[in-house]
């Protein structure tokens, strides 16, 4: 993942489905034909490209409630154990990052 100077804005849970409903609106019947998970990651992507993020969903508890952001704008859960030692950073697998990245939500307490 490259770094990036001016992190993405995260948009609310409200403002999404805002946006979710306007991209239903616009699309009319081919919302229903595309499905209600296509409509989202459509619209995911889109912002994602725009410079915004969908809202993180709810972490795992039995991981590292730490997450970031891939280029596409979905959403990765560090899959360390919680209290992990941060000096390493955050691992989910597929992706790893730095605690304290600019995109990056924090474990929660």
């Amino acid at each position: 993942m490259t770094d990036k100077t001016t992190p993405r804005e995260v948009l609310s849970e409200e403002r999404y489905a805002r946006l979710v409903q306007s991209a239903r609106d616009a699309l009319g019947t081919w919302a229903r034909a595309m499905g209600e998970e296509k409509v989202h990651e459509v619209v995911v992507t889109v912002l994602a490209s725009a410079g915004f993020l969908t809202p993180p969903s709810d972490p795992d508890p039995e991981t590292c409630s730490a997450m970031f952001p891939d280029e596409a704008g979905d959403w990765w859960q560090c899959q360390e154990e919680p209290g992990h030692d941060l000096s390493g950073g955050h691992d989910a697998g597929e992706w790893s990052w730095p605690d304290g990245h600019p995109e990056a939500v924090p474990p929660r307490t």
